[in-house]
């Protein structure tokens, strides 16, 4: 028996770039030479959207009293794409925009997802989710320069060296600003989300007593996150993930009370 439902508003994921709008400068000098320069007029984030971040939730039970393997299907092709392990709890996933459709005479999207769950014997039950939006408007743009609390930062999160098991010193995921501007680590707070599972948080590098920690790769002697610098995630004496596992990671400016970016599914495998 499985069951699964829209949890409030959808929101925008918007992909950004740095721009520059530059304009071409004649100048003659009093021999008649003429230079031309190329000056910049303005600097500013152009964004894009991609699609739009939902919360779903889910419950299922098998009335035999057995484990369910479970998981969301975003594009119903019978796949799990997003695991979850819990009997009930809440996801929050991204939809590309190639998913949704537009709902003729209306301003609002639909897309449906499916919720699958798979008992010991093979058994499926399938429970198929309509999920609803408006039709973001644009244009979606930030004029810069841009640093420090107006950041607009993007991260991106891909398996680390190693396959999780049983152990509790696994190698998970590795996480890499590429763009925004430099964070002290004293303002960073990291949580992970493990096949939908509660957000633990990890120890900043050179921190211990959490479930799991940030190691750092690129520039490691400043005290700052910068843009091509990275952390491994690992276990810190607690088995967070003992196999094949999709990871959440959620990235906080503990100064300001900002979730700065969220990124969804990293697989660990």
């Amino acid at each position: 028996m499985v069951k699964g439902e829209q949890i409030g508003l959808t929101t925008e994921n918007i992909s950004w770039a740095w721009e520059n709008e530059t304009t071409t400068v004649t100048t003659t000098s009093a021999n008649g030479t003429t230079t031309n320069t190329t000056e910049t007029t303005s600097s500013f984030y152009n964004g894009t959207l991609v699609g739009m971040n939902v919360t779903l939730y889910h419950s299922a039970m098998d009335p035999d009293g057995g484990p369910l393997a479970m998981g969301w299907d975003m594009n119903l092709d019978g796949i799990v794409d997003v695991p979850v392990s819990a009997n009930s709890g809440f996801t929050t996933v991204h939809i590309p925009l190639s998913e949704w459709h537009n709902i003729p005479s209306t301003e609002m999207k639909i897309t449906t997802t499916a919720l699958i769950a798979i008992d010991s014997m093979g058994d499926r039950g399938v429970a198929m989710v309509d999920v609803y939006s408006t039709t973001p408007e644009g244009p979606w743009s930030q004029e810069g320069p841009i640093t420090g609390n107006l950041a607009l930062y993007a991260f991106s999160g891909k398996d680390a060296q190693g396959t999780p098991g049983t152990t509790t010193d696994d190698n998970l995921i590795m996480v890499t600003m590429d763009q925004g501007g430099d964070i002290n680590w004293a303002s960073i707070s990291v949580k992970l989300s493990v096949d939908g599972a509660a957000p633990v948080t990890c120890d900043n590098p050179g921190g211990s007593g959490g479930v799991c920690g940030l190691v750092e790769f690129g520039t490691t002697d400043d005290q700052v996150w910068s843009v091509g610098d990275g952390v491994t995630i690992v276990e810190t004496g607690t088995d967070v993930c003992s196999g094949d596992c999709t990871i959440d990671v959620t990235i906080t400016d503990t100064r300001e009370g900002k979730t700065i970016y969220t990124t969804y599914g990293v697989p660990a495998e």
